[in-house]
């Protein structure tokens, strides 16, 4: 009984607790205001097959305030075989300081994007996805704060466009992204510490830059956990504006997951020995906001079997059980409700963490399905 009730209340502490904890006290706002000498810039960002967003991508970059001669951009082609390459082409034509690096097979996106950074010796590094569109402030909102100093590392901040589609996966997920991106700024405020920059849309001093170990995914957060290792200031900005559309499915989203628990346990055995050796506030929101997160169908599973073995049997049995399959059976007739999406994505959890077990010899991806990306 203690054992099961000890799991569920470790759940209840990453995912209510900590959330309320950030929530209710989210700390001073950080001035990024001043004036700054621009850097030069180069954006990153792999590719593969994306023939349908790439141009709008492409010319959201260039559509900025930032002094267009202090941006260059870099873009890696994973082998695509849509035409990416062809558009990415043609529009040099248009913006001389866009690069196309081919890969000569298959890398995947963490190669790919060391192949990028080496090229270039701009002193600021933004990195991106291919479907996240810039706003006119992005590259100058992702800049600043590094060109003051007051950080080495920015993470921008995510949003979900209006694209008229609305189901029950696209409002969960807006609804999710909403709350993390609420917590990382109130981490950033008080602690200097941002768990962690989204891979879609960050910047950094190109100095501080480690290349990304093979075979890795969520690059973003080993770029993440190196700094704060090195004790640099990983800062949020919410005003560095990212827009992206949102999963034409849970299917889609559910596979994503996957390729996030892979990564998450790929760094988590890189450096859990900081969490001992920085124990706050680095070990105590890692943790919390991360570790018990991707423990949580660990810890499911442990409060149902412990549960088993006790006197109340019957009640852990239907309640643990009982509740996720009514939940799934909600999916299969197309309801994503909070909780069955709740249970779908820690499903997703689990298997990225047996496909781990089983070891990670490839990094090489499929573009996630948007709206964005339907004719």
């Amino acid at each position: 009984m203690i054992i099961s009730l000890a799991a569920l209340c470790l759940i209840g502490l990453t995912y209510v607790v900590y959330p309320l904890w950030q929530l209710t006290f989210p700390g001073r706002p950080i001035d990024f205001t001043g004036a700054f000498t621009p850097p030069s810039v180069c954006i990153v960002f792999a590719a593969y097959n994306e023939a349908s967003i790439i141009e709008p991508k492409i010319r959201s970059i260039y559509n900025t305030r930032y002094p267009i001669d202090r941006v260059s951009v870099w873009i890696g082609s994973d082998l695509s075989t849509d035409g990416t390459e062809d558009i990415i082409r043609e529009l040099q034509h248009e913006f001389p300081q866009l690069h196309l690096h081919v890969n000569e097979r298959r890398s995947g996106k963490s190669a790919t994007i060391n192949a990028l950074v080496d090229q270039t010796d701009a002193e600021v590094i933004i990195a991106t996805d291919a479907n996240i569109l810039f706003k006119e402030a992005t590259i100058e909102e992702l800049v600043r704060p590094i060109a003051l100093q007051i950080a080495t590392a920015v993470a921008g901040t995510l949003a979900y466009e209006d694209s008229g589609v609305s189901n029950s996966t696209a409002t969960n997920e807006k609804a999710y992204l909403s709350i993390e991106n609420l917590i990382r700024r109130a981490e950033s405020r008080k602690h200097g510490i941002c768990f962690g920059m989204e891979g879609g849309l960050y910047s950094m001093r190109k100095s501080f830059w480690q290349p990304i170990p093979p075979n890795t995914f969520m690059e973003d957060f080993f770029q993440t956990v190196q700094l704060i290792s090195r004790d640099q200031k990983v800062l949020f900005n919410e005003a560095a504006i990212g827009l992206e559309d949102v999963s034409t499915s849970l299917k889609e989203e559910y596979k994503r997951k996957i390729r996030i628990s892979i990564g998450n346990w790929q760094n988590l055995m890189r450096f859990y020995p900081l969490i001992w050796k920085h124990i706050y506030p680095f070990g105590v929101l890692f943790l919390l906001h991360k570790v018990l997160r991707w423990l949580t169908p660990h810890l499911y599973l442990l409060a149902l079997i412990a549960g088993l073995f006790t006197s109340h049997w019957v009640l852990f049995a239907s309640v643990l059980i009982g509740i996720p399959v009514s939940q799934f059976i909600l999916l299969a007739f197309g309801l994503a409700t909070p909780l069955a999406y709740f249970y779908a994505m820690n499903a997703a959890l689990f298997i990225g963490f047996l496909r781990y077990l089983k070891g990670v010899k490839s990094s090489v991806w499929q573009p996630t399905k948007r709206n964005q990306h339907e004719s």
